[in-house]
């Protein structure tokens, strides 16, 4: 083999630098190192995570057994609104969801996916769902009865002062709502309770009324009784009629 019969290997595709070859290589007169320094020199070498003697990174993660990435401690929750499925044309109604028509739809990337189903919009489907993994509270009443408006899911405005951004701001007005709905469904609990326990004694006296036996008196014959009052008037005359015993009349002496 010959040198003009040599062939550029197919991974190398630029030229490597030429250092200290003046203006023309383009790298000028410092040759691309920079004003003096450790690293302008020819005996530089530096090992690949050196950080300046600073503690590296790869010497400052945990390596003890046990130890998890913070991203695998957090649950990836896929959210699905009922609003959408309601609009969308593909999805007719009374159908079935689960996790493989919503892949096939596009609204998750996995079957494996944690999906939670939330109220947005308006639904007057219905559809059943089935694999779904969580439904918010809001979502279960929209889905017991659709295509009608609930005065439990409008929120109520809450004002607080502290900033809208912050974490406690946002819990705040998490509980406030969670606790105002809760209220509002004991209520109408209640009320309905209340409705079934009337309708319950109502249809008791309405049994009790039926089973009352009414009792209707016999007219009496005139006959009858003159025959009854005649009888009362012989025993009487027959009583009076009796002897009495004359009482023995005794002499007094003198």
């Amino acid at each position: 083999m010959k040198i003009h019969q040599l062939e550029k290997s197919t991974w190398l595709k630029d030229k490597a630098r030429r250092r200290g070859r003046w203006n023309g290589t383009g790298t000028g007169n410092y040759s691309g190192r920079g004003l003096k320094g450790q690293k302008a020199r020819s005996w530089h070498s530096m090992k690949p995570f050196f950080e300046g003697w600073q503690t590296s990174i790869v010497q400052r993660l945990p390596k003890a057994r046990g130890f998890t990435r913070y991203y695998k401690l957090v649950k990836d929750v896929v959210i699905v609104n009922l609003g959408a499925l309601d609009a969308d044309p593909r999805v007719n109604d009374a159908m079935e969801i689960n996790k493989q028509v919503l892949k096939d739809l596009g609204y998750i990337k996995s079957i494996k996916a944690f999906v939670k189903l939330l109220w947005h919009g308006d639904y007057a489907k219905h559809l059943t769902f089935t694999d779904i993994d969580a439904f918010s509270a809001s979502a279960k009443i929209k889905i017991d009865k659709p295509g009608t408006v609930h005065s439990l899911l409008k929120k109520a405005p809450i004002k607080i002062v502290k900033d809208s951004k912050s974490k406690v701001w946002k819990l705040k007005v998490k509980t406030l709502v969670e606790k105002q709905t809760s209220k509002k469904i004991q209520a109408d609990n209640k009320v309905q309770a209340d409705k079934k326990v009337v309708a319950k004694k109502a249809a008791i006296k309405e049994e009790k009324s039926v089973k009352k036996i009414v009792v209707k008196k016999t007219p009496v014959k005139k006959e009858a009784v003159t025959a009854v009052s005649k009888k009362a008037t012989v025993k009487k005359e027959t009583v009076a009629k009796k002897p009495t015993a004359k009482k023995p009349v005794t002499k007094k002496t003198p």
